[in-house]
């Protein structure tokens, strides 16, 4: 009769009392004395073989099939091969059973080392935790500490609880990330002298770590003054914005206020070059009391965010503030036509230039020293002094134009037409397609943007001013029409005033080309960047306020792809990691063959880069992973390329339209980097992370930054260990296109070379 006393409730529901497999476990059970075993290690190496075994013995039992019979188990019937077929998964079930069985309660001869781990195997340990080994005897701690190792290279403190050896990551481990950890088995050298028979390894991989999502940040504007309902806003710097109509108080409180003194200038006559059309519209310059009499409409005022109004003459019709930041023009409706002004930025001086028998649409500046005017057909010139020069016809039925603050081009806009970008020294001129009359241009004169209002949904489109390459920015009102925008100094964000069909609109500032939302305000009219593209100005319930952009905590990390880019992406990646072949399809363009070209059996992935494209297409590398296992000791990885386009129609979002991957090999010892991204600001910076614990005097020398020329740029670069991220600072504007390089320079803790160089692209 067989002993039972070693038996539990577990075990025996295995066997269901089969005297053949309870005669066989008895046997080995019997046929091993042993000395007393730690518990602790007892529990762990329970629960690691009961886990194990159904898996690996039922693998076994499919390579050497044998003839089957049936028997019953408890809830249920499952198949044994007859006769003595060892790969049989029930009777291999039941070997290991025993095997317990005798591990736990029957002593063993010889006392060789073993140890387990909770976390070995496992495919999601929170990089949170304390990694336990757990050792059949009393260990020589010392010998045990000298001879581990962990990959990826990581800072560690150890510690000892009985015979439970803990590793404790100085950094926290890094998130979906393979790790193995190993002890030679020469320093398993146990309190009596045995060790074991092998090296020790524990493999393990760590749950991904969520990416920091987009952070929209409420937009905290200081009230300036009011403002007229038609008033124009132009940024006069240092927080300082010009309104062309206000009824505001002037001057500081208390402060008594004085017109200033307005001179005459020569009459206004064609510039040499000229022609008959150059003066025919033109009179001569306003006497001082006409150009100086105050308009019924309000004043042209100066208002700074340091508090005060300056008087800067009669409410003008348009006004422009010269690139040296010295003076405006204002074009002054009078009863004789337009008297186009010169104006000191702090209203000290003020003189007529010229008197133009026509309606201005916008004024501007060619140069510190020429002013610009439009008139309904044509743009002028005018120096200072008062000299009129034609420079060029405007498109026919043109309503609207807007002069690039930076001098050098124009967009001339029509109610029922595309409008026209216009080169002022070359005179060349292309259409913006879809253009009617919402357009502007960044500070520096580099980007223009526009509204298409031709479709159904409004379209936002940018396009350098050099080249005719266009892109669309998405919107995250695409059903509102767009009231107004306007461009930062660099053009790397823009401003959109949305007028939804119902209820209050909404001031959105949106990074480019990605269209991610950075910040946002309330209902508003008329925005504009500060000169130095650190502050926005806008028109809201009569009063002009000004608010510090993006507005976002220096240092947060955003996803500035396009909308459903990321998502998409995500989705494509998740599904190459369930082998889900009709989800890769559907998120595929036809001919992409996203099944076929993913490695099988990945035990996880993750998106190393992802920038948007000028052209709107999104490229990313991302890293597929297969995880250390018993049947192969060093983690697979594939890498690959993606390229994102948009679907054929807009509600479907992205696709996955081109992809180029490697085959799955060796990962190669050493760091690796596991992703780079940008960080919101002004200025271009770039977060690179990376899986190992690195030597900090290796990493800044290791990497270069170039750009779209190849020339290498200037870096400022701290390393976190504590994150494992170098955190480049570049003097370029925030969204440059930038080539990212890392050399084999860059060395781990473990002193462990980066395998091969890095690149990618990034910015931009």
């Amino acid at each position: 009769m067989t002993d039972s006393r070693w038996f539990d409730p577990e075990i025996d529901g295995i066997l269901d009392g089969d005297a053949e497999l309870t005669s066989l476990a008895h046997s080995v059970r019997a046929a091993r004395p042993e000395p007393p075993l730690d518990p602790r290690f007892q529990s762990v190496l329970r629960a690691q073989l009961m886990r194990e075994a159904p898996a690996a013995l039922g693998a076994a039992a499919a390579a050497k099939p044998a003839r089957p019979r049936t028997i019953r188990v408890r809830r249920g019937w499952w198949q044994r091969p007859t006769g003595f077929a060892w790969g049989g998964a029930g009777l291999g079930v039941a070997l290991v059973a025993a095997a317990v069985l005798t591990v736990f309660r029957t002593p063993v001869v010889d006392h060789q080392v073993t140890a387990m781990s909770p976390v070995a195997e496992l495919h999601a340990v929170s990089p949170n935790n304390v990694i336990t080994v757990s050792f059949s005897q009393p260990m020589n701690e010392a010998a045990v500490v000298a001879g581990l190792h962990i990959r990826p290279a990581t800072e560690i403190t150890t510690g000892w609880q009985g015979n439970n050896l803990l590793i404790t990551p100085t950094h926290h481990l890094t998130g979906n990330t393979p790790y193995t950890v190993t002890i030679d088995h020469k320093a398993t050298r146990a309190a009596n002298g045995q060790m074991a028979a092998s090296d020790i390894r524990i493999d393990f991989g760590t749950a991904p770590t969520p990416p920091p999502g987009p952070v929209i940040a409420q937009l905290a504007p200081q009230t300036l003054s009011s403002v007229n309902d038609s008033a124009q806003l132009i940024s006069a710097g240092d927080g300082a914005v010009i309104a062309t109509s206000s009824n505001a108080t002037i001057g500081p409180p208390g402060a008594s206020h004085s017109t200033p003194q307005s001179t005459a200038s020569p009459a206004a006559s064609a510039s040499p070059g000229g022609n008959a059309n150059a003066s025919a519209s033109v009179s001569p310059a306003a006497p001082p009391a006409a150009a100086a009499s105050p308009s019924g409409s309000g004043e042209l005022v100066l208002m700074s965010a340091h508090g005060g109004v300056v008087d800067l003459g009669p409410a003008a019709s348009a006004a422009a503030l010269a690139p040296n930041g010295l003076r405006i023009v204002a074009a002054v409706p009078s009863a004789k036509g337009t008297t186009i002004e010169i104006v000191s930025l702090d209203g000290s001086d003020r003189h007529a230039l010229a008197t133009l028998a026509a309606p201005v649409l916008a004024t501007g500046w060619l140069s510190s020293g020429t002013a610009l005017v439009a008139e309904p057909d044509r743009i002028v010139t005018i120096d200072l002094a008062g000299h009129v020069g034609a420079l060029t016809i405007l498109p026919a039925n043109t309503s609207s134009v807007v002069f690039a603050s930076a001098g050098g081009q124009a967009y001339a806009g029509a109610t029922g037409q595309d409008g026209a970008l216009i080169d002022l020294a070359s005179l060349h001129t292309r259409t913006l397609p879809g253009s009617r009359q919402t357009a502007a241009f960044s500070g520096d004169g580099s980007v223009v943007a526009w509204v298409d209002a031709t479709r159904a949904a409004p379209r936002l489109l940018t396009s350098p001013v050099s080249r005719d390459t266009t892109v669309a920015v998405p919107l995250t009102h695409p059903g509102d029409s767009v009231r107004a925008i306007a461009l930062d100094e660099a053009g790397t964000h823009v401003a959109v005033v949305n007028a939804p069909q119902v209820g209050t609109g909404a001031l959105d500032v949106l990074a480019l080309p990605s269209g991610a939302v950075t910040a946002r305000g309330g209902d508003a009219r008329v925005p504009v960047y500060s000169t130095q593209g650190d502050r926005l100005a806008f028109v809201s319930g009569g009063n002009v306020e000004i608010a510090t952009v993006p507005g976002i905590a220096p240092g947060t990390t955003v996803n500035l792809l396009p909308d459903g880019a990321a998502q998409t992406l995500k989705a494509f990646v998740d599904a190459q990691v369930a082998g889900n072949s009709a989800a890769l399809q559907n998120l595929s363009s036809a001919g992409v063959g996203a099944a076929a070209a993913t490695p099988p059996g990945l035990s996880r992935a993750y998106v190393i880069s992802a920038a948007a494209n000028p052209d709107g297409t999104v490229a990313a590398t991302v890293r597929l992973i297969v995880d250390p296992s018993a049947t192969h000791a060093a983690a697979s990885i594939a890498d690959e390329t993606l390229l994102l386009s948009r679907a054929p129609t807009p509600a479907a979002g992205y696709m996955v339209s081109a992809l180029t991957a490697s085959t799955l090999h060796d990962e190669p010892v050493g760091p690796h980097v596991v992703s780079v991204v940008t960080v919101t600001g002004q200025t271009l910076v770039l977060q690179v992370s990376f899986d190992s614990d690195l030597r900090a005097a290796s990493v800044a020398p290791a990497i270069t930054v170039t750009n779209a020329q190849g020339r290498q740029l200037s870096a400022t670069i701290v390393y976190d260990a504590g994150a494992r991220t170098a955190t480049l600072t570049l003097d370029v504007p925030a969204g440059t296109p930038v080539t990212l390089s890392i050399a084999t320079s860059l060395v781990d803790v473990d002193g462990q070379a980066l395998a091969s160089a890095f690149g990618t692209a990034a910015g931009g």
